[in-house]
């Protein structure tokens, strides 16, 4: 039987997602999510008027928070690219066919992710302080993890 370049591309996205679970080492590089919760409530105050705010919590809030909104992005496209590289040298598929592929695919549908086009950096945090409300075994968990889910909870692709 022979796949399309769409077959495997999907096949890609799918074996992405099951790859994702990797707790122990995301322990290693990322703080628990209870750490960034704090720091992103002090974050909402201030953004309601809050003047006593520290702003080192603020600051610590929105660099983790556009940190992993950034990688998110960067890291699925690099992730996808190297796994498509791998299936078209294991397949012998072309790989200058894999890689059109790849330039046809926007970041967020690789995640699963697909935020409203305005969103911005309190977007991402209420989503995600959200989801930690909604989730509160959440708080143990590394920010990466807890983050990802919460935005694939917020906005799903269609």
């Amino acid at each position: 039987m022979r796949r399309t370049m769409t077959d495997w591309f999907a096949l890609l996205v799918a074996a992405s997602a099951l790859a994702g679970g990797a707790t122990a080492r995301a322990q290693e590089v990322s703080p628990p999510a209870s750490e960034w919760h704090g720091y992103c409530q002090t974050y909402l105050k201030a953004i309601e008027g809050d003047k006593a705010a520290p702003d080192l919590d603020v600051t610590y809030c929105l660099g983790v928070t556009r940190g992993l909104v950034n990688g998110l992005n960067v890291g699925s496209q690099v992730g996808a690219l190297s796994f498509g590289s791998l299936l078209a040298i294991r397949y012998q598929i072309d790989p200058d066919e894999v890689f059109k592929l790849f330039q046809t695919q926007k970041a967020p549908r690789i995640l699963g992710i697909c935020t409203p086009v305005a969103v911005q950096t309190v977007d991402y945090v209420r989503a995600v302080l959200g989801y930690i409300e909604r989730n509160r075994d959440a708080l143990q968990r590394p920010i990466g993890e807890v983050f990802y889910d919460g935005l694939q909870e917020a906005w799903p692709c269609g």
